[in-house]
């Protein structure tokens, strides 16, 4: 009983701030969910998966947009590393299966269609991890939904739980 009613609580907190788009763990799933897109567009024009001066914008980018939600940029650099590295693991497994089994009737959106709405979701995600913080400190017992909502078939439970273990280290900036 009393685990049934610390689990309902640990789910209730964690997605208290779903109303407008899910909580953090389905934001994070969405962003991701983009990869295969962003993979096969790659693998057509012949591009590397990394792309460092990419990674560079979209770093310096959020940590500012982190800055101005009142959140430590510092420590929630950690936690886009480790989105960024997800979605390159996820990317690379999709051009590994495809040198194998090329995938055929689908094609991949262009990164000039598909970055707009990463970066959108990079932001709500951002948005809803102030929103969490204001409410209350983000605690390990959340770990299980934020995981269980991260559906990727190219991404692994390590790479879930490196995610979730970075999101734990993010904290409210100083109050000026």
């Amino acid at each position: 009983m009393f685990r049934a009613l610390l689990f309902a609580c640990c789910l209730a907190s964690f997605s208290v701030l779903a109303g407008d788009g899910g909580t953090l763990g389905e934001l994070v799933n969405q962003r991701l969910a983009y990869m295969k897109d962003v993979a096969g567009y790659k693998a057509r024009q012949h591009l590397p998966i990394e792309d460092l001066a990419q990674e560079a914008k979209v770093l310096a980018s959020t940590e500012a947009e982190a800055g101005r939600l009142g959140l430590d940029p510092r420590s929630v650099r950690p936690f886009i590393v480790a989105q960024m590295d997800a979605a390159k693991a996820i990317q690379y497994r999709y051009r590994a299966d495809w040198l194998a089994t090329p995938e055929s009737g689908w094609q991949p959106r262009p990164l000039d269609s598909v970055r707009p709405q990463i970066a959108e979701l990079s932001n709500r995600i951002l948005q809803r991890l102030a929103q969490q913080l204001k409410a209350g400190p983000l605690t390990e017992q959340a770990r299980g939904a934020f995981v269980g909502a991260i559906r990727q078939a190219n991404l692994g439970e390590a790479d879930k739980q490196r995610l979730f273990t970075a999101l734990l280290a993010v904290r409210a900036g100083k109050a000026g």
